[in-house]
């Protein structure tokens, strides 16, 4: 009897060698650990072979897939569209979605996701920084060219692979039906001997308003007065309005917002246009000028050409079926489709034309994300150096501060997790790290953060916490990667 209860006690004091009896006054880590949450943290300890074999397993799954199958595509692409649903880019990315889907032009689906915000900004840089496997696509029209020069962005279409081009939607310049402005020249005239009395409507950086800029460049002196509105709708809302004088539209939306008060002064484009007939072009009133949206298609850098020429395969059929010209046709845009030498011929001409308007460079602001996170990081140095100095200075160990950490433990733990999600979240929203590494890196510290009190007091070995928790953080960011990007198609950095 006496035997076994020594063998009790020894294995008591072997798990536990802070017992009640032993531990310091006013230490009760079972108040911040209770007994479900002691055995959740010993469970993957204990499971350590296994969680390994799993994540190995995981891990091989994962990088031999692409070896093995050369097929492309095998899931669902991303088509990342940095305009609102219902927009112009929008509506024409859906016409080609459907076309694809319609005639199995691919045999994955090509799934639309909406990023807008920054004139088409950030849903470009999400796909700039994605991986360059083929599945993360974007569309984005001339504004790639113009948000380099107008300071929005500081990469243009170099910073991508170009896919193809496909349609293409003229300007017009139009005015409300009871401006004293006739035709172009006499608006001209006008911003030129009173510059910056015009107000010109424009998306500021987007082709509307390098329209205007490619305008005034025709006459030296002649300047017109910019503001910030928007899209066509909101254009056409500034115009009837009288908060604007003048703005540029598509011939699409010139034709849907005619019959409610505003007239065309000039058409943008090399001919005229069938739908418009007495519309005479801007050259044939004196102006050199051109603008022709068309809808681009990229790729990020690096994208094997094989699969940058299966979606231009894909594009070029769709672009050629009855549907989709037919409501191309609906919608006053071309049918045209560029690929290859043709597409790059054409990209450097638009490039050369928007450069020779280009407003004065804007200036550079700071990173604040990078900034953010350097005075997270500081911050947490600044904390650790205290710590260690404390230590040093004997006053830890002390029944005094005993007292204070227990008191502060919940605390302590709660704004070093905050830190942590305050820099996880910053690291995401501007794609600064991928979203495996960092969620991995995350999962890791808050779960350090949460078990280190038990390896202190022993109730955990470290080294099986340490390589459990490491297990435990790539597993969990790994599923989370795969569930939001192949089964519920969520965009991720």
């Amino acid at each position: 009897m006496h035997e076994n209860v020594r063998t009790k006690l020894a294995y008591s004091e072997r798990d536990f060698p802070q017992s009640a009896a032993h531990a310091p006054p006013h230490t009760s880590r079972n108040v911040l650990y209770p007994p479900i949450l002691l055995k959740t943290l010993r469970w993957p300890v204990r499971r350590v072979p296994w969680l390994g074999c799993g994540l190995l397993l995981l891990l091989v799954g994962c990088s031999d897939g692409e070896q093995q199958v050369d097929a492309y595509p095998r899931r669902p692409i991303k088509l990342i569209v940095p305009f609102a649903a219902g927009g112009g880019s929008d509506t024409f990315g859906r016409v080609i979605q459907n076309a694809i889907e319609t005639h199995r032009l691919l045999p994955e689906r090509l799934v639309i996701i909406n990023v807008p915000g920054a004139g088409g900004t950030i849903g470009s840089r999400r796909v700039k920084h994605a991986r360059p496997d083929g599945y993360t696509l974007l569309l984005l029209h001339e504004g790639m060219l113009t948000a380099r020069h107008s300071g929005s962005a500081s990469y243009s279409a170099e910073a991508f692979v170009p896919i193809a081009g496909t349609g293409n939607a003229t300007q017009v310049v139009a005015v409300r039906d009871d401006s004293p402005y006739s035709d172009l020249r006499s608006l001209m005239r006008e911003a030129a001997l009173n510059p910056d009395s015009i107000v010109f409507s424009a998306n500021i950086g987007a082709p509307s308003h390098f329209a205007g800029l490619m305008l005034q460049s025709k006459i030296p002196g002649s300047s017109f007065r910019y503001t910030q509105t928007g899209g066509g709708a909101k254009r056409f809302a500034a115009l009837q309005g009288g908060h604007a004088d003048v703005s540029s539209f598509s011939i699409a939306e010139y034709v849907q917002f005619k019959p409610s008060g505003i007239r065309a002064l000039a058409l943008l484009g090399t001919e005229r246009h069938p739908d418009l007939p007495d519309l005479a072009t801007a050259t044939e009133q004196g102006f050199s000028v051109e603008s022709q949206n068309m809808q681009f298609w990229w790729a990020p850098l690096g994208t094997p050409p094989d699969r940058v020429e299966t979606i231009a395969d894909a594009l070029a059929a769709a672009m050629q079926t009855d549907e989709v010209r037919e409501t191309l046709a609906e919608m006053k845009i071309t049918d045209t489709v560029l690929r290859g030498a043709a597409l790059e011929a054409e990209l450097q001409r638009r490039e050369r034309r928007i450069a020779e308007v280009a407003p004065s460079a804007a200036v550079e602001l700071p990173d604040f994300a990078r900034i953010a996170l350097g005075c997270l990081t500081l911050t947490a140095v600044a904390a650790l150096i205290r710590a260690a100095r404390r230590r040093r200075s004997g006053v830890f160990g002390t029944a005094a501060d005993r007292t204070e950490r227990e008191s502060s433990a919940h605390t302590g733990q709660l704004a070093s997790i905050g830190f942590l999600t305050i820099g996880y979240v910053i690291t995401l929203q501007f794609q600064l790290v991928r979203f495996v590494p960092v969620t991995a890196v995350y999962a890791l510290l808050v779960g350090g953060i949460l078990v280190w009190p038990l390896i202190q007091s022993r109730r955990l070995n470290a080294a099986k916490a340490t390589i459990a928790l490491l297990i435990v953080s790539v597993l969990m960011s790994v599923v989370m990667h795969h569930l939001f990007t192949e089964v519920l198609v969520v965009d991720l950095p």
